[in-house]
């Protein structure tokens, strides 16, 4: 009786991801808080600075060819009052045509533990395959040191062997 009822226990205590899923349904708000303290959403805000340089030469011949006309009106010996306005209007550079780009990025951090959790599952598999790999190629290289021994000690064994069988020709050729 307590097998089943541990059983039972067992059963009902099993959190997959149906059960999740009714959960995330009943509570919305507390599974929104989750996922935001979970995967904030970063931002970031890159701003880019650009001069217009075809507008800047083109303001520059103008102002050019703005302070040739004044200059040409003044040697006219025409005699003002605002001359020195004027001098002072026409010595002034006009500004730089600048362009302000703010590009502002928001990243999903979701996305990126998704991709970072299922390398870690990639890797983690092609480790587990190295090691394998590893393993039988050390078992290889035992059983290759194994038979390299056996055959030096069977050549051994042969040339022990041969000099037995043709111990009288050899003692014969060593006394001549």
């Amino acid at each position: 009786m307590n097998k089943y009822i541990f059983f039972l226990f067992f059963l009902a205590s099993c959190a997959n991801p149906n059960k999740l899923h009714k959960m995330m349904d009943k509570l919305p708000e507390a599974t929104a808080d989750e996922c935001a303290y979970r995967f904030p959403i970063k931002e970031t805000i890159q701003t880019i600075t650009e001069v217009d340089t075809a507008l800047l030469h083109q303001y520059e011949t103008e102002f050019n060819y703005m302070a040739m006309l004044i200059d040409s009106l003044l040697s006219a010996n025409c005699d003002t009052v605002h001359i020195d306005k004027i001098k002072e209007v026409i010595t002034k550079i006009p500004c730089k045509p600048i362009t302000k780009v703010i590009i502002k990025t928001q990243e999903n951090t979701a996305k990126q533990q998704v991709i970072i959790d299922s390398c870690s599952k990639v890797s983690k598999d092609l480790n587990d395959k190295l090691d394998k790999q590893t393993q039988i190629s050390n078992e290889l290289t035992a059983k290759l040191n194994k038979v390299k021994g056996q055959r030096n000690w069977l050549i051994w064994l042969v040339i022990a062997l041969l000099f037995w069988t043709f111990r009288k020709v050899i003692a014969l050729l060593i006394r001549r």
